[in-house]
Order: structure tokens, then sequence, then C-alpha cells
């Protein structure tokens, strides 16, 4: 049997080699407990200032009306004010895609909608971002349904009457949306689908616009969401046919169904969740989390956003809105293969 001599070179070499091999093991040790030290010690200090969130729609939307709501009892259960950051644009990319180049701090956030999943399978719709890699997921907020309109002075007294229209009079009915991909385009499309009409898509910078025009009589209905047509549907300037949900709005009880006004299979809406950039540390992302499942738990804000024809959400997670945002993609991909949607 063999042994080393310890004068000999063998025996050096592998002493030297042991001595390095230890030195390493307890550097990487060492930087270990001090990247986890930084992480404990980041979400006690965190947030030590305010916190910008990154709305991608313009101000007075659904989006916006939500996001101010949720942002005013988040930053006290924070400790620190939200500032809202207006960043429309491309039904909701260039906000995104500011964010997704962010400094991942938890500094600042996305307010996201399923849209941006649903517009994200539009053929030709290139973003900046890849919308289920570049974030790290926080919780829902809320979702919102649509309701089919037209103006108050219509001959269209219900759903049937603008299906009947549709089929009778084909390329003459259009439909405002804010915008190519957005839930109103593709709830649309969808509604033209099902029942084997036609109806030309007539994209707009924003919900507002769309639904000027269709108070001017320059198209023929919208899918609009209720916080920005029910103060004209109460007035009477424009008449709801339908709700595009299996349940009827709690914003607008008297208004009936699709299923109920006669066209089953069209469901669309959109729901609105929290993000950061990706690399987000977790601490913050599970802080942010408790908060915002904190407050959304408050009967007088639920109350308030139910106003605003937004159902809040209760206690959701992370893997919960990635989930939900691929289910998004997987229900709008044939639609728009079959109504063969290009940006």
């Amino acid at each position: 049997m063999s042994t080393f001599n310890r004068r000999s070179p063998a025996f050096h070499i592998s002493t030297t080699f042991k001595q390095k091999l230890t030195r390493s093991l307890l550097m990487a040790a060492t930087g270990m407990m001090l990247s986890l030290s930084a992480a404990v010690a980041t979400a006690d200090e965190y947030p030590s200032r305010p916190i910008r969130l990154v709305v991608p729609f313009t101000a007075g939307g659904g989006t916006d009306v939500t996001s101010r709501l949720v942002a005013e009892q988040l930053g006290r259960k924070l400790g620190q004010s939200l500032i809202i950051d207006n960043r429309p644009g491309a039904s909701g990319a260039i906000g995104a895609g500011a964010v997704a180049r962010e400094k991942p701090d938890g500094y600042t956030l996305l307010v996201g909608t399923a849209a941006l999943a649903a517009s994200s399978v539009v053929e030709g719709m290139k973003t900046p971002f890849d919308l289920l890699k570049d974030f790290e997921f926080i919780g829902k907020l809320g979702k919102i349904d649509l309701v089919v309109v037209v103006r108050g002075q219509s001959s269209i007294r219900n759903l049937q009457d603008l299906v009947n229209l549709m089929k009778t009079q084909p390329g003459k009915v259009q439909f405002g949306s804010p915008g190519i991909g957005a839930p109103a385009h593709l709830g649309g499309e969808l509604f033209r689908l099902v029942t084997k009409s036609s109806a030309l898509h007539v994209p707009y910078k924003g919900e507002s616009a769309a639904l000027n025009d269709l108070l001017g009589g320059q198209i023929t209905f919208q899918l609009c969401a209720p916080l920005i047509c029910g103060p004209r549907i109460k007035d009477g300037s424009l008449r709801a046919l339908a709700v595009t949900a299996k349940e009827r709005s709690k914003a607008l009880p008297d208004v009936p169904t699709m299923a109920e006004a006669g066209v089953p299979g069209v469901e669309v809406g959109t729901w609105y969740y929290l993000a950061a950039p990706k690399g987000t540390p977790a601490e913050v992302v599970k802080k942010v989390n408790a908060a915002l499942n904190d407050v959304l738990a408050d009967e007088q804000l639920r109350a308030r956003l139910l106003a605003a024809g937004v159902e809040a959400a209760k206690r959701t997670t992370p893997a919960e809105v990635k989930q939900g945002l691929e289910a998004e993609m997987a229900k709008w991909r044939p639609v728009v293969k079959m109504a063969n949607i290009t940006n």
C-alpha cells in the first residue's frame, strides 16, 4: 500500500488543493448568507420611498380609476405613497414595456390587464417584452364585464335586433374598441362569429374616443366597460342590450346577459393585476401581495370598486395571475385565427 510522503510534491499539491477548496466553500457560503441577509433587510425596509405605479392606459378609463382606488388604500397599508404614472399606447404594451425595463427593486409596479395576454396572440402584435417571462406577478385587483350598447335614439331595441341587422346588412354595421386585440375588439369578433353575421371593427385610441363616435352615430355598437358607459345608460343617451358575462352585472342588474338575450357563448371581460419587473426580490413580492389582499378585503373599498363596475378579487397568489394569463391566451388564440385578426 502506497502513502504520501509529506515532503513529496504530491502531498503539497493535495494540501494546497484542499486549502483552496475550503476557502472557496467558505466564500460561497458567506456570499449566500450575505445575499440572504440583504434580501431580508430589503423586505424589512421596503418600501422606504414612494412607489411608482404605471397604468398603461389614459387617465379616466376603467384601468386608471381602479388603479387609483386601490393605490390609495395600498399606499396606506405599505406606509408609502403610490404615485400613478399613466403610460398609454398599443393596448397597454407601451406602459408594460417600460416597467419590464425598470430596475427590479419593487419601486416600479405595473397595473396590467388580461388584455395584454389576449392581444399577444394577435399576429403581428409585437411587444418589447414577453408577458409570461419578463414580470414577477403579484396578485389580482378585480375584474370587469363589458356591456353591448347602442345609441339611445337607435331603432335597435334589443340584442336580436342588432343580430338581425348584422345578418341582413353585411358590411354596414360597425363597432368600435380601444384598439386591436382589446377585449372589446375580440369580444365583438366572437359575437360576430357566434351569430354567423357581419360587423366591421373600427379601432380607436381609447374607449372614450369610440364612445364619442357611437354617440355621434358614426358606429353602430360598442362593447363598453360599465364605468365608462354606465352614466350614459342611466341618462338614456345609450341603450344597454346585454352584458358579456355568465351572470348579470352587479353594476347593471337590470341588463340581461348575452345568453338571456338569445346569444349564448359570448363571455368577454378583463381583469386587473399587479406585476413587477423580473428579478424583483421574492420577499418584496410576498409583502406587496399580502398588503394587496388585505386592502381588497375591506368592504368599503370593495363597494367603491363595485360602483365603478369592478368586482374586487379575493385573496389571490402570483401563480394564479400567471395561470389566468395563460388561460386568456388559450381562450383567444382560436378566435383570433378564425376571425383572421392581424395587427
